[in-house]
C-alpha cells in the first residue's frame, strides 16, 4: 500500500486533493491522467526507445514529460514562463516540479500554471507519437499561449467572485465584500498583477 501511495516521491493521495483545488479544466485532466498513469497510448512503452527522441527509457510518464530531448529543448522557455507568471519560481523542470502536492492549495496561480502547462505538453507529445496527418501543424510551445489561457482563467474566477459577492448582498445581506476580495487576490496574484480584483 505504501509503494502505491509514494511515487517519484510524491504524496500520491495529496496531489490529487491538489489537482482538484485547479480550476482549469483541460489542466486539470492532464495532471489527474498523468498521476494516474492513465495517458492513453503510452502505458504500455516500457524499456523501450523514445520514438521522438530517440533515448532508451524506463517509465514514458517522466520521460516523456521531463526528460525527452525535445522538452529538454523547450525547458528554458518552459521555467521562464513559470517565472514571468508566478510568484513560485523554478529552477528546473521535472518530476518534482510537476508534484504540485508541496504547495499551498490557497495558492491558485502556480497549480493551475502547471496543469496548462503540462497540457500543453501533452499536445505536443501527441502530435509527435499519433499524428498521421501531414496537414495538420504541429503545436508549439508558446509563452504567450499559456499567458493567454492563465488570464482568462483569472477573469473567468474573478467574474465567479463578483457573482458571488452580489449574491451574499442580495440574498444572504452579508457585505463582507472585502473579506472575498482579499481572499481571491491572495489566492489568484501574479507578479504583473498583485491585486487582480481591486479593493
Amino acid at each position: 500500500m505504501l509503494m502505491m501511495s509514494v511515487r517519484y516521491n510524491t504524496a500520491i493521495p495529496k496531489v490529487f486533493i491538489n489537482i482538484n483545488s485547479i480550476s482549469h479544466q483541460k489542466g486539470r485532466n492532464t495532471l489527474f491522467r498523468f498521476f494516474s498513469r492513465s495517458l492513453p497510448g503510452i502505458n504500455h512503452e516500457r524499456d523501450t526507445r523514445c520514438k521522438i527522441c530517440g533515448h532508451l527509457f524506463r517509465d514514458p510518464y517522466s520521460h516523456l514529460f521531463t526528460l525527452c530531448q525535445d522538452i529538454l529543448d523547450i525547458e528554458k522557455t518552459i521555467i521562464s514562463t513559470v517565472n514571468k507568471l508566478s510568484f513560485i519560481k523554478i529552477h528546473r523542470w521535472s518530476m518534482d516540479t510537476l508534484d504540485i502536492s508541496k504547495y499551498n492549495r490557497t495558492e491558485r496561480i502556480f497549480p493551475n500554471l502547471i496543469g496548462i502547462i503540462a497540457h500543453q505538453l501533452w499536445k505536443i507529445i501527441c502530435h509527435k507519437l499519433f499524428n498521421t496527418d501531414e496537414s495538420k501543424p504541429e503545436p508549439k510551445f508558446e509563452q504567450k499561449v499559456i499567458e493567454t489561457e492563465l488570464l482568462n482563467l483569472i477573469e473567468t474566477e474573478k467574474f465567479i467572485t463578483l457573482k458571488k459577492i452580489k449574491h451574499d448582498e442580495a440574498i444572504l445581506k452579508n457585505t463582507n465584500q472585502d473579506l472575498h476580495k482579499y481572499k481571491f487576490n491572495k489566492a489568484w496574484q501574479t507578479p504583473a498583477a498583485p491585486n487582480p480584483l481591486p479593493i
